[in-house]
């Protein structure tokens, strides 16, 4: 994981994940809405992030991911 995206996610809280052959740049949220932990992550070969919540395994889209978007577009390449 980039240095300052470690940072970053650090700064605001949350746990910095290993990454894995198909995610990089993986990190642990929490939901807002419940006491549930999802974990976002980039593919590792392309720029797509995906997040473990409901919303996005089936839609492709979640509030988690538009939240930290900002953040992540800076961080795109990984």
């Amino acid at each position: 994981m980039d240095n300052q995206l470690e940072r970053v996610i650090k700064s605001r809280g949350m746990t910095v994940l290993p990454d894995t052959p198909q995610w990089i740049n993986r990190f642990e949220i929490e939901s807002e809405s419940s006491n549930r932990i999802y974990v976002i992550a980039q593919r590792a070969n392309r720029t797509e992030w995906g997040c473990s919540c409901p919303g996005w395994k089936r839609f492709r889209k979640c509030k988690h991911l538009n939240t930290i978007m900002p953040l992540l577009k800076n961080h795109s390449n990984g």
